[in-house]
């Protein structure tokens, strides 16, 4: 009984020096990204989007002219896939990874909240999550959202669904079960 209480002590001293980590760092982050106020709480009305991924967006695409398009920046934070090219035959494989690490990570990190069920993207991910695996639509979505972010921050505009081809509204929602259980007078 004496081993299992100081365990459990051993561990709430750590999730306690956790605390204390998280609140410091989140301090810095308000301080540092105190003159990017406005740009970070724009890109936030994007669903997925908290403050750090607005923040290293922000980093990232600090000078939103170096990149032509919105195809580009894609290209820069390495989710576009890799191209084969040979005569006639042109193949795509994985994503290229090239580029920015951080923003991939985050950008993929805000993917998987933004699909969630009775979100705004949900339709779009559970589509593709439907055709090509969930974590195919993962890294769809995450390029999707990285062009938005980028076509935001070199806007100036908040976030608008009706630019991203959705549309809200109560709709008709059916699910088709393709097994059930079978009764006992069909056995």
């Amino acid at each position: 009984d004496h081993d299992v209480a100081q365990h459990v002590a051993q561990h709430r001293a750590v999730w306690q020096c956790t605390r204390d980590q998280i609140r410091t760092l989140d301090q810095i982050l308000s301080e540092v990204g105190a003159p990017f106020a406005p740009d970070v709480e724009r890109l936030q009305t994007v669903v997925g989007v908290g403050p750090v991924v607005a923040l290293t967006v922000v980093a990232a695409f600090s000078d939103v002219r170096r990149f032509p398009s919105a195809k580009h920046a894609a290209s820069y934070a390495g989710l576009v896939p890799a191209t084969y090219q040979s005569g006639d035959c042109n193949r795509h494989g994985r994503i290229t990874k090239r580029g920015s690490t951080e923003l991939r990570a985050m950008l993929c990190e805000a993917a998987h909240h933004a699909g969630r069920r009775g979100r705004p993207l949900s339709p779009y991910f559970t589509k593709l999550c439907a055709r090509r695996g969930y974590k195919m639509a993962v890294v769809a979505l995450a390029h999707r959202l990285c062009r938005i972010l980028f076509a935001m921050r070199r806007d100036g505009t908040t976030f608008d669904l009706s630019k991203v081809g959705l549309e809200e509204g109560l709709f008709e929602h059916r699910v088709i079960h393709r097994y059930r259980f079978r009764t006992t007078a069909s056995r």
